[in-house]
């Protein structure tokens, strides 16, 4: 054991502890003058009170430490540390004293200095430190959860090669709860409060009516009864901080599904002895930033200064104002992980980092180190945002798009039910979602979309003719190649992209086109290949069908957009939701009804499924005559008649060339 001071020291710190004997000598070390910068080993003394550890503390733990250390037993202690603060109070000789209420925190190399010169700058100053996690979450219970465990934490701080540069535990930790937002926003708590020792006076010390295993909201207390005292000055430590190690503390390893209860206890002692609410947010005064900000620590600086998660003190601007463009920031180049489902969870997580959906980012980047606990890009991503996610459940304001996110890991995990759930439960709250509804397709008809299928029909068919209902922007007009005619039908179209063929755009609908239009721009040619996406609505689908069979002949191909609902929603006449079939659907049950000498039937490509028409006759008068009694006898068709049946009613086959190819054979021959 160290020997005592024999003079009154600068500054005497308290730092308390209980049943941590592995922890606490990290801490012991790094608060030993072979750790610490700029302050003698003379300056300070450090109190360490053992509040009735089981056994209690042997003194060997203070054996080699470069210092003044003093060890100070309780016995019988109360659960609260409250007395156990103020017996370190009472055996301390400085004229600065702090107070660490957990020795389980491993502390940077200027702490002690900057404490010092904190709590000398002004009559009452406030000197504080925010709180930091080892282990890249905020929250330790969930890090648990996920396999975090002293073995782990013990390979991270030998990562870093502590204690060699104490300043790059910053590489390793993630903000606590208490002091989310950092440096420039409202500090929760502190766990290392420094005042003078008369304003210690002045406040009486802890109050031990906080008798709560692990103190309950004690040292929030402190904290905030500091800062009410008139002209008090709050200094906040800039590159200074304290670590928290795992140790089965009351709140930072406790169950997160039972932590709830437990702080509102906390909370209804508070109000009880206080007289009013607890806060999350204490009187803060103006705030001083002291020290030195090393260079590991300047993510988590720039996280605080642009996206701080509670509100900036006497501002509505965030730290450094609303024009600061922050799409990207890391610390160093970051690494893609080597497993590929891991890699392309943290591409996934780092996507919605850059989209600023912050809680989606974290909920992905747990995901990733649930499957890869070692990889460090998950973590690192984790660190900067896991205080958004600090439960199992994102906030209601983010829900939809944390949904959204975990819906897209699982289909990367290879959990495609999983994933489906997640979309569901998404669209339960805002059913006009596309990206949801897109994965929803995607799910259920993966493989090449249908556009691609349109490329394979041209490339296929080589048709010298190509009608398309439905230009749109102009995507799938752009596939007919020369030496085709392609002739568009759209009331406004649009035609964004390059068209490669010799086309024809008619401006107007399919109706007016093949009653006025349709013989001069067609000049007696006929329709090899055509494509159907027009108005969403049976009966409109069945004219263009019956139109355009008038123009084909027995080697010719009508392919059919839009006829595999998503959804009831989504296939309802009135449009409700931006992904959206409409009934065209039943243009299937009335075609094989109705024209069974036709060979129709459905390919399961996204979004919504194309159906493909063979064996068509253009002499045919069936349908054009009996117009009337089809949709009379289809139109009733509700979704939910079919639903259970919807492979066999549409006739649906595999997204797959060679069998199609098949179905194709009498077109495809020249």
């Amino acid at each position: 054991m160290s020997a005592p001071l024999q003079h009154a020291p600068v500054l005497s710190l308290v730092v308390v502890c209980y049943n941590i004997a592995r922890q606490l000598k990290r801490t012991l070390v790094s608060l030993s003058a072979d750790h610490q910068r700029y302050i003698a080993k003379d300056d300070y003394e450090v109190i360490v009170v053992d509040n009735g550890s089981t056994p209690p503390l042997d003194a060997a733990v203070l054996d080699g430490l470069n210092g003044a250390f003093r060890l100070v037993h309780v016995n019988p202690a109360p659960p609260s540390p409250a007395h156990a603060i103020n017996v370190g109070l009472a055996e301390a000789r400085g004229q600065v004293i702090g107070v660490m209420v957990d020795g389980a925190r491993i502390a940077t190399p200027g702490f002690l200095h900057f404490a010092v010169r904190g709590a000398q700058l002004y009559e009452r100053a406030v000197v504080a430190t925010l709180g930091w996690h080892l282990g890249c979450d905020s929250s330790q219970r969930l890090a648990m959860e996920a396999g975090y465990d002293p073995e782990r934490e013990e390979a991270l701080l030998q990562s870093i090669a502590w204690p060699e540069d104490g300043y790059r535990l910053f590489e390793i930790a993630a903000l606590d709860q208490s002091t989310c937002s950092g440096w420039f926003t409202v500090l929760g708590e502190t766990n290392a409060l420094f005042l003078p020792r008369r304003t210690w006076d002045e406040l009486g010390g802890a109050d031990e009516r906080f008798d709560a295993p692990g103190g309950g909201l004690n040292n929030h207390d402190l904290y905030d009864r500091a800062l009410r005292l008139p002209g008090a000055e709050l200094v906040v430590l800039l590159g200074e901080a304290t670590f928290h190690q795992m140790h089965g503390g009351v709140s930072s390893s406790a169950d997160v599904r039972t932590f709830g209860e437990t702080f509102r206890k906390w909370r209804e002692q508070y109000e009880a002895i206080r007289g009013r609410r607890w806060t999350s947010a204490p009187a803060e005064a103006r705030r001083t930033l002291l020290g030195t900000l090393p260079r590991p620590a300047l993510m988590h600086f720039v996280r605080g200064a642009l996206y701080p998660v509670r509100p900036v003190p006497g501002s509505k601007e965030p730290p450094l104002g609303d024009t600061f463009d922050s799409s990207v920031w890391s610390l160093k180049q970051t690494t893609e992980p080597a497993d590929p489902v891991t890699r392309e969870l943290t591409r996934l997580a780092l996507e919605e980092f850059r989209a600023d959906r912050f809680t989606a980012a974290a909920a992905v980047a747990r995901v990733a180190r649930e499957r890869d606990p070692d990889e460090p890009e998950p973590q690192r991503l984790l660190s900067l945002t896991s205080i958004w996610l600090p439960t199992l459940e994102p906030p209601a304001e983010h829900r939809v798009e944390t949904l959204l996110a975990l819906a897209d890991a699982r289909c990367i995990a290879g959990d495609p039910e999983g994933a489906a759930r997640l979309y569901r439960d998404a669209l339960a709250i805002e059913p006009n979602l596309v990206r949801a509804h897109n994965a929803l397709a995607r799910l259920r008809m993966p493989g090449d979309d249908y556009l691609t299928w349109l490329q394979r029909l041209h490339r296929a068919l080589k048709p010298d003719t190509y009608v398309e209902i439905g230009v749109s922007t102009g995507n799938s007009l752009a596939l007919a190649e020369p030496p085709t005619l392609a002739i568009g039908i759209d009331p406004e179209p649009m035609a964004g992209s390059t068209l490669k063929a010799d086309t024809y755009l008619c401006a107007g609908t399919s109706d007016d086109f093949f009653s006025r239009d349709g013989a001069r721009a067609l000049a007696g040619r006929t329709v090899k290949l055509a494509f159907v996406d027009g108005l969403h609505t049976f009966e409109q689908s069945l004219r263009d069908f019956i139109n355009l069979e008038a123009h084909c002949g027995d080697r010719s191909v009508i392919l059919l957009h839009d006829t595999v609902p998503l959804d009831e929603p989504t296939q309802r006449r009135e449009r409700v939701a931006t992904f959206w079939t409409g009934d065209v659907w039943k243009i299937v049950v009335a075609l094989r009804t109705y024209r069974p000498d036709l060979d129709v039937f459905t390919i399961a490509t996204q979004p919504t499924g194309l159906t493909v028409v063979t064996r068509l006759d253009p002499a045919s008068r069936v349908l054009a005559e009996r117009f009337d009694e089809v949709l009379g006898a289809v139109m009733p068709l509700r979704f939910e008649d079919v639903l259970g049946r919807l492979n066999e009613t549409l006739n649906m086959v595999p997204n797959d060339w060679p069998l199609v190819a098949a179905r194709l054979s009498g077109a495809l021959t020249t």
